[in-house]
């Protein structure tokens, strides 16, 4: 069903962005560290438009496979370029070192996409570093973070530190837990499997970014995403897919039943709702489709819906839901006391959602 985030995207027409001589609204997307800048190699496969591309790393080899508009090699007179091996500490010094760099390199914008992988080095180390720098230039930092499989017990507790950081930084800090992809996937191959949170956080970034720049069923602009996203903690991401007759109540039942963290979305503070659909889209229906996800939400939850139109999914309609403020049991909110844990239970759904 996800093939085509999987694959490279197909060609096809590229609209320009909307024509405001007044205000345009400059959006990046930043990975760091080896998931991270993975991540951003990608969105530049598929083509992204919307937002300018920078890969950030200590690993001068990895930075060179990867395709981003800006490439910043951080640390270099503390591991010349060959890594971070693993430690959060000796990443955090070279993001530290190389801050004036960062900001330099970076430079204003009014949205940040910070994306990066838990449980290394460069990711988790320089990641928050990076969030502060965007910050102070004035941008809504959105981090999209992997949380590691429960078997990586080391790798967990490195992760819960580093997420912990970047909730302290960030506005929003997005976690895609790889325990739930390996539930909803797994016969993938290893290789599809990763590259499935690559596609499933540049599908998001893209679907945001696309629906600000360019015009839209229905438009979401950037005080928009500012109202759901700034200070709205751990949220989660949720994708849904439905074809035929019922397609709306479909993609509500797929889109609630496939979240990508171990999350209750009762009373949640906020949502960022994309709708993708065919020329046979109304608006009608992409409403109903938002009415019926949100439902359940806090009564005074800032919800706000994009929809565009995608000639390619004729009679189908997908949806990615961004939910902010959400409760987890082994995540954590501001001013929360340090928790950290082992793994959570996993509910084993066999959907096809992410049958590829």
């Amino acid at each position: 069903m996800f093939d085509d985030i999987i694959q490279s995207a197909k060609e096809g027409k590229v609209e320009k962005p909307k024509d405001d001589e007044f205000f345009h609204v400059r959006i990046a997307a930043i990975g760091v560290g080896g998931a991270g800048c993975n991540t951003i190699n990608r969105m530049m496969s598929e083509g992204i438009k919307s937002a300018r591309t920078i890969a950030v790393n200590t690993d001068g080899k990895h930075l060179n496979m990867i395709s981003a508009d800006k490439k910043i090699l951080i640390g270099k007179t503390i591991t010349r370029g060959l890594g971070a091996g693993g430690d959060i500490e000796i990443a955090r010094k070279c993001a530290e070192a190389d801050r004036a760099l960062l900001k330099r390199e970076i430079g204003e914008n009014e949205l940040v996409f910070l994306c990066a992988g838990m449980g290394g080095g460069t990711g988790g180390g320089a990641a928050p570093i990076v969030a502060e720098v965007a910050k102070e230039s004035g941008a809504i930092v959105v981090a999209m973070v992997t949380y590691p499989f429960s078997l990586e017990r080391v790798r967990l507790k490195k992760a819960q530190q580093s997420i912990r950081a970047l909730v302290d930084v960030c506005d929003t800090v997005v976690v895609i837990d790889n325990n739930r992809l390996s539930a909803y996937a797994p016969n993938l191959p290893i290789d599809k499997a990763f590259a499935l949170a690559d596609s499933i956080t540049t599908r998001a970034v893209r679907g945001i970014a696309d629906t600000i720049s360019f015009p839209s069923l229905i438009n979401v602009d950037y005080a928009d995403v500012k109202a759901v996203m700034e200070n709205g903690g751990i949220s989660m991401i949720s994708l849904g897919e439905a074809s035929g007759h019922d397609r709306v109540e479909q993609v509500v039942k797929n889109t609630l039943e496939h979240p990508l963290l171990d999350v209750s979305y009762e009373d949640a503070k906020g949502c960022l709702l994309h709708l993708e659909g065919g020329p046979d889209l109304t608006l009608g229906d992409a409403i109903k489709v938002g009415e019926m996800i949100t439902q359940s939400f806090n009564e005074d939850a800032a919800i706000k819906m994009g929809a565009r139109i995608n000639p390619e999914l004729k009679g189908t309609i997908r949806a990615t839901a961004i939910i902010t403020g959400v409760k987890s049991p082994y995540m954590f909110q501001k001013g929360e006391s340090d928790r950290l844990v082992g793994s959570s239970e996993l509910a084993g759904n066999d959907e096809d959602i992410f049958n590829l």
